[in-house]
């Protein structure tokens, strides 16, 4: 034991004697490519405050020793020798490789820097080696520089903002708000931008914090605004939002308050006044006014032709109004004139009689749709609406004619025989009559009256009317109404030119009658062509059109209205323009004028408006002091709400099974036929829906119970105030004019006043009237075929609307279903043996046969009982053959000769009961409530044979002689 001790003992000894003396001839030595003004190596270093590592050494930091044997050749460490000795170091370098000598700085553990603190660092540094004892390098200086990061968030130095700020001022700035960084450096301690969280304001905020408004602000829409503002640094870092509240002072000024910015306006609602609560406010207290004029204006041009008088087409308005009926529409809709289908239609609208006129189309008249001559006595009038030209308004510039109507010379000569055309600002109506005498062919006379007016190129739907009185010699032989009035024969606005008469020539054989342009026959090619829009072009031959009717046709049916004139005061008026759209108040006392105004109220008297915004215009004056101030326009607006649409239904027998031969004496389709409208109820669905807490089968049971309500409550309310201006029956498939056609009782539906077209597609009914009117006419409609032996079914099917397709019924469809007779039997004797010995028989059949239809037999699903009813419905078509052919003999016999009282009275008591129906007398007459002008003042009640007077000769059986001797008509027989 004692030997082993002493064995490493010695071994010990030895190594330490010999590691002290391992040779270590070099010191350690620290290069850098940076060497400052003393030689030393430099070294420069960058980090973030937030790490603690610094990874940009530039250039690396690393020693070498040119030791080569034993640990003398390794760097072992370096150490900081020299720095602020205030400051404790927080750095340590540690080598990461011992061959190479490479080493990194980290911060100390438990140590964090801080830019804010110390933003550099410089100390010097040494390295030394492995070696015993070792050996340390030269200095080197070691300079890093603390980076800041962005910690803290801008602050605002006040902790909400307020300001005043005046309306009606556009600010280049109002307020100016600051936010500070805590951050020290240059990046992170700036504010780079300010924002604004609320959104819609009528504010900006610039970088700087400056404040200013967009638009004009008004005390009476926002008293205050509150917003939300954030800063930005530029690291981006964003701070907590500040409020800013903006008071907005209101600034005395002369003008109306109180005076809402919409009325709502529902149909059927009557009146509705529209500045209840409107205050004259006058700031100067030395103005007392002497006189206050207030204008208040509807405007209404925007809607339609003008007003929201549009209800229905200007063909039913002329047969509301009573207008004549020899009227003729020169520019009828397609497809009633083929002349207007290719003219342009004002929005594509074909019901609304709108055509357009680019200033190279026209249309040319067909003369056999109306007779070009002109009597003493006629009448033009049309809507229009014409395009205004830059070239009117141009110097010395020839202004072109354009020829609304002009009547003209068809070949070789260009001679104009009658014409209304527009020329610059004038509307001028060209006649030039034909001489009856020779000394009449030397005689002046007037040709053309020319009125000067602004209602022209002011690009507004207008109505004209041109009245012409050629017997009558005198200056109202010829009048002109715009907008339903007379306008006055003044000098500066009418001026009358005398012409020759136009001599007859013989190259001349026809002329041409055109709208939009004026036909040159001479070079065979339209010229003078019109720019703009025209509706209603019609003209009336023989007769003036009446006062009355001209009025109606611009009669405005929405208004202002004023109903306190037993209230006004002595030394105030009111006055209104015949349209009742332009009001008028003057007075002394402001508080007289405030008062009257409240008064004024808009109604609608249509049970159907048009929905939409109708401007309101307040325009005042004030005499104060002898001087006239006029007050800011004041524009509001009332909207008009869209009223319940009616429901128009339409009910009858969807199927009319009739033996063949029934077809060829014509059948009354819509003998049954039935049209209701009744007011709806509308339910609004709620616009959120919780679709978890109700599932799909409960809304839909919902929707199905309102509907049902709905139809319930529609169905108790019938409406008789609804006027039809149009049914259509449509074929399918179309007719076959050679062997099928439909009947219409045309005379009774000229009396009417109603309009009609056919073609292979069906029958179109046209213009207002009541319900009942339409049905009378519906049910005299007949089907005929003369071929019903190819005939198996066919389909009608019906619809009628109201107000121009703004309503529209249900699509109502009837079948019409041909029964076919077998062969006849030799045997007539046998035949009618039987018919007398099975009469219960032959009316069982009856019955069975006008239930039984083909639809039955289909839908059997039963192979036994189908067997079953073919068997049936094939014994009950052979008995019922039978029967026919029984009563056609007896029905020749009837004609012939006397039938015996008794044996005839047999058939009735024993096999069928048959009851005859003459045609009612039916006379039609209004509603009580119903438009009466759809009355004229000529009408008398209709008999009741001009129910009879279209109806084929066929349908009428001739009745033999004998008081109860039966009539055998086949139409009153019911299978």
């Amino acid at each position: 034991m004692a030997k082993g001790l002493f064995i490493a003992f010695v071994a010990v000894f030895i190594g330490t004697v010999w590691c002290m003396s391992e040779p270590n001839y070099f010191d350690p030595v620290i290069e850098s490519d940076v060497v400052n003004d003393r030689g030393k190596p430099e070294f420069h270093a960058i980090i973030n405050e937030n790490e603690n590592k610094v990874s940009r050494i530039r250039p690396a930091l690393k020693a070498t020793d040119r030791d080569e044997v034993g640990g003398a050749k390794f760097i072992c460490g370096y150490d900081i020798v020299k720095h602020k000795k205030k400051l404790e170091m927080p750095f340590v370098i540690q080598v990461t490789n011992r061959t190479t000598g490479e080493a990194e700085i980290r911060v100390k553990e438990g140590f964090k820097l801080n830019y804010e603190k110390r933003k550099h660092y410089r100390f010097s540094i040494v390295a030394n080696d492995c070696g015993m004892p070792r050996r340390i390098s030269n200095p080197a200086v070691v300079m890093i520089k603390v980076k800041d990061v962005d910690k803290f968030a801008p602050n605002f130095e006040n902790a909400s903002y307020y300001i005043t700020i005046e309306e009606g001022k556009l600010y280049d700035k109002f307020l100016t708000i600051r936010a500070v960084d805590e951050d020290k450096s240059q990046t992170f301690r700036d504010i780079c931008g300010y924002n604004i969280l609320t959104p819609n304001v009528p504010f900006e905020i610039d970088a700087d914090g400056n404040i200013r408004n967009t638009k004009i602000l008004e005390y009476s829409r926002h008293r205050n605004f509150i917003m939300k503002v954030v800063a930005k640094d530029c690291g981006g870092k964003t701070s907590k939002p500040v409020s800013v509240n903006i008071f907005i002072k209101e600034i005395c000024r002369n003008g109306w308050q109180g005076i809402s910015d919409k009325t709502t306006y529902f149909a059927g609602s009557g009146r509705q006044k529209v500045a209840e609560n409107a205050r004259l406010r006058m700031c100067d207290p030395t103005c007392t006014p002497d006189n206050v004029s207030v204008k208040m204006t509807l405007a209404t041009k925007h809607i339609g032709k003008g007003c929201d008088r549009d209800t229905f087409s200007i063909t039913s308005q002329r047969k509301i109004c009573g207008a004549s009926g020899e009227s003729v529409d020169l520019l009828p809709p397609p497809p009633l004139a083929d002349w207007t289908q290719n003219l342009q239609t004002d929005d594509g609208h074909e019901s609304d009689q709108v055509f357009f006129f680019n200033g190279e189309n026209a249309a040319i008249v067909p003369e056999n749709y109306f007779n070009h001559t002109l009597d003493q006595q006629f009448t033009i009038s049309t809507w229009m609406k014409h395009d205004f030209s830059d070239d009117y308004d141009t110097p010395h510039k020839k202004v072109e004619k354009e020829h609304i109507l002009c009547m003209s010379d068809g070949e070789e000569m260009n001679r104009h025989h009658y014409a209304v055309f527009v020329h610059g600002e004038k509307l001028v109506l060209l006649l030039r009559r034909e001489p009856t005498t020779e000394a009449e062919m030397e005689i002046f006379k007037p040709a053309e009256w020319r009125w000067h007016i602004p209602q022209i190129n002011d690009a507004e739907w207008h109505h004209y009317v041109i009245s012409v009185d050629l017997k009558n010699a005198d200056q109202n032989s010829v009048k002109l109404y715009i907008d339903g009035k007379l306008l006055l024969q003044d000098k500066t606005v009418f001026e009358e030119i005398d012409d020759w008469p136009l001599h007859k020539s013989s190259k001349v054989h026809y002329t041409k009658l055109s709208v939009g342009a004026c036909w040159q026959g001479g070079k065979s090619r339209f010229e003078h062509y019109f720019k703009g829009y025209l509706a209603g072009l019609s003209v009336l031959k023989a007769k003036r059109e009446s006062d009355r009717v001209i009025r109606c046709l611009n009669n405005c049916k929405e208004s202002l209205d004023f109903h306190a004139v037993g209230e006004m005061q002595t030394g105030s008026s009111v006055s209104f323009n015949n349209e009742m759209t332009e009001f008028n108040i003057s007075g002394k006392d402001v508080a007289e004028v405030e008062k009257l105004l409240h008064e004024v109220a808009y109604v609608n008297v249509r049970s159907f408006p048009t929905p939409g915004r109708r401007k309101l215009l307040l325009q005042t004056q004030l005499k104060c002091n002898g001087e006239t101030v006029t007050l800011p326009e004041v524009q509001t607006y009332v909207m008009v709400q869209e009223p319940p649409k009616p429901i128009i239904t339409i009910t009858g027998s969807k199927n009319l099974t009739k033996l063949v031969f029934e077809f060829e004496r014509g059948l009354l389709v819509f003998e049954d036929i039935k049209i209701e409208a009744s007011k709806t109820s509308e339910t609004r669905e709620e616009e959120e829906e919780d679709e978890e807490d109700e599932d799909k089968a409960a809304r839909l049971a919902l929707k199905v119970s309102k509907a049902m309500l709905a139809q319930e409550t529609s169905l108790k309310e019938p409406r008789t105030d609804i006027l039809l201006d149009s049914c259509k029956i449509e074929a399918d498939p179309p007719l076959n004019l050679f062997y099928e056609h439909l009947s219409l009782p045309t005379h009774i539906m000229g009396n009417l006043g109603l309009e009609w077209s056919e073609t292979n597609d069906g029958v179109v009914i046209t213009n207002a009237d009541t319900i009942d009117r339409y049905i009378s006419v519906l049910k005299k409609i007949h089907y005929y075929h003369n071929e019903p032996s190819i005939l198996n079914s066919r389909s009608l099917a019906l619809k009628c609307s109201s107000e121009n397709q703004r309503f529209i019924s249900n699509m109502f469809i009837t079948k019409l279903v041909a029964v076919h007779k077998e062969p006849e039997y030799n045997n007539a004797a046998n035949v009618q043996s039987n018919v007398h010995d099975q009469p219960v028989e032959h009316d069982a059949m009856q019955r069975l046969s006008s239930k039984i239809t083909p639809d039955v037999v289909a839908s059997t699903s039963n192979f036994g009982m189908a067997a079953i009813i073919v068997v049936c419905i094939g014994f009950l078509l052979f008995m019922i053959i039978l029967g026919v052919i029984r009563i056609r003999a007896v029905h020749r016999r009837t004609q012939v000769v006397q039938v015996d009282e008794k044996q005839e009275m047999e058939w009735d008591n024993s096999a069928l009961n048959i009851t005859v129906n003459p045609m009612e007398q039916e006379v039609f007459e209004y509603e009580d409530n119903v438009q009466q002008a759809l009355r004229d003042d000529t009408d008398s009640e209709d008999d009741g044979s001009d129910f009879h007077d279209e109806i084929d000769s066929s349908d009428e059986e001739v009745r033999p002689p004998g008081k109860d001797q039966l009539e055998w008509d086949d139409s009153t027989l019911s299978f």
